[in-house]
């Protein structure tokens, strides 16, 4: 029989014909293999559901691309449905079924010498304690951990993790010499990790929430509230000044605080304390009207004045002029941090969170009685306060002062006060006048000597005519009369 020659047009088109129908399309029939490094094992990769049943989900990556994971890796009332996107880690490909077997992302997955790769989580369990760290048994695969590896915080005993199973993630793997190298601490950060991004979307600005004082710090306290940390600066701890964190809370602690900001970008979240109480100034003004007598404790000294707690949370300044009828320099002339003093209240800006208190208002007013208790012509002693270019001013009583002009000071011509008296010295003066409405005194101390002059003498004096003031070719120092006009 001889032989058909077959055409060499018709050579090739049966050649195309048997290698589509032995091949199919090829990118259709084996879209995945083992050697796309798209889907290499350990890859993660993320894909749409395209179907549900009761122990698997399938998913797909494209048109041509398809894996299956266990429905068991996924909580029984979470929901999953065709069109959910899902991070999975890629195991292997299987050449059966076509498809790629996947794991979840951060589930734990099957560990054979086929599939481990690095950055797989794997299960095993703790079997015998070493200097260096522990041996776990992972499906019959003996694995080690450093001790570097077993925790995110030193653990002074590993031994209690024995016999515990321990979910951990394949730092190296050699299948060759059969050598596996895992890390328990990894897992822990992942953990931590997907907690934080968890939380961090479940958190809003104004909520309330429980916390642990996780650290202290000079201006503040760091607070765990669930695997994210928030920063309570020590101005939210409480309504009321405090000098350190460790006054109000300490590590430990469980705490409720409010959520004043969150800082996505920089993640940052500012937490308060005082919040989550009552503002200690709400009604102030209504409390504590103008002219109301309170006790209060000084809690600090300015240059300016005093801070005093007149309730806890509420501050209130006392000026340096308020502090004492006396004449003060400072503060701490009149007051010590502590000390509980009577005020009255002058003004008070519940807006701008100030009050403003007097100690002297609470006291009696010296200058009360000045003119009962110092006519004019009357002897009396005090000290010298204070010197300027224009006289000396001399303390008769507590809170009155009184003006001894240079040109009272003697008979000689006097260049400088401190030629004739110095400060705290006591000195005896007379009074020439005394203005009630402005506070004033006016003390002379040459006139101490001149004896006061007889009923007779003052009678016959008053018959002569009064002879015209002499007029100074110069004003005295001061813009001041050595006296007043009475």
């Amino acid at each position: 029989m001889s032989e058909i020659e077959i055409p060499a047009e018709l050579d090739k088109e049966v050649a195309a014909a048997l290698n589509a129908e032995m091949l199919g399309d090829a990118t259709s029939a084996s879209p995945v293999t083992t050697a796309d490094s798209e889907f290499e094992p350990g890859k993660e990769v993320t894909g749409t559901v395209v179907n549900v049943s009761e122990e698997d989900i399938f998913i797909e990556f494209g048109p041509k691309s398809q894996g299956v994971l266990p429905r068991a890796q996924f909580g029984k009332k979470e929901p999953i449905e065709p069109g959910r996107r899902i991070d999975v880690v890629v195991e292997r490909f299987d050449e059966g079924t076509g498809l790629l077997i996947l794991s979840r992302k951060g589930a734990i997955q099957r560990a054979t010498w086929m599939n481990l790769t690095k950055g797989m989580i794997i299960e095993g369990r703790a079997t015998g304690v070493v200097k260096s760290g522990l041996e776990l048994d992972v499906q019959g695969i003996r694995a080690f951990m450093p001790l570097s590896q077993i925790s995110m915080t030193p653990m002074k005993d590993t031994s209690v993790l024995l016999n515990q199973k321990i979910r951990c993630v394949v730092l190296e793997v050699n299948a060759r010499k059969k050598n596996l190298l895992v890390s328990r601490r990894k897992a822990l950060e992942i953990e931590a990790k997907e907690s934080k991004e968890t939380l961090l979307k479940e958190l809003e600005a104004g909520q309330t929430r429980n916390g642990t004082v996780r650290s202290l710090t000079e201006y503040g306290a760091f607070v765990d509230l669930g695997g994210v940390d928030g920063l309570l600066h020590v101005s939210d701890m409480s309504w009321s000044r405090v000098n350190k964190p460790g006054d109000v809370v300490e590590v430990g602690q469980e705490i409720e605080v409010n959520i004043v900001k969150i800082d996505t970008e920089r993640g940052r979240i500012s937490l308060s304390l005082k919040d989550t109480i009552p503002d200690p100034w709400a009604g102030v003004s209504d409390r504590f009207p103008a002219g109301t007598a309170v006790k209060a404790r000084i809690v600090r000294l300015a240059s300016f004045g005093a801070f005093a707690e007149v309730e806890s949370g509420v501050e209130g300044l006392i000026p340096i002029s308020e502090m004492s009828w006396s004449r003060i320099r400072t503060a701490a002339e009149a007051v010590r941090e502590g000390d509980m003093v009577d005020t009255v209240v002058i003004r008070v800006e519940q807006k701008d969170r100030r009050i403003a208190l007097s100690m002297k208002q609470a006291q009696k007013d010296p200058w009360a009685e000045v003119l009962e208790s110092f006519p004019a012509q009357s002897l009396v002693t005090g000290k010298v306060t204070r010197l300027t270019d224009f006289g000396a001013f001399v303390e008769i009583v507590p809170g009155v002062e009184g003006l001894v002009h240079i040109s009272e000071l003697s008979n000689d011509h006097v260049k400088v006060c401190s030629d004739v008296v110095k400060e705290g010295e006591e000195i005896e003066t007379r009074v020439l006048g005394v203005d009630l409405e402005n506070r004033r005194i006016s003390l002379s101390v040459k006139a101490v000597k001149v004896q006061e002059a007889s009923p007779q003498q003052i009678e016959a004096a008053a018959a002569e005519p009064a002879a015209p003031p002499k007029k100074r070719k110069k004003p005295l120092r001061g813009g001041l009369s050595s006296h007043y006009d009475w």
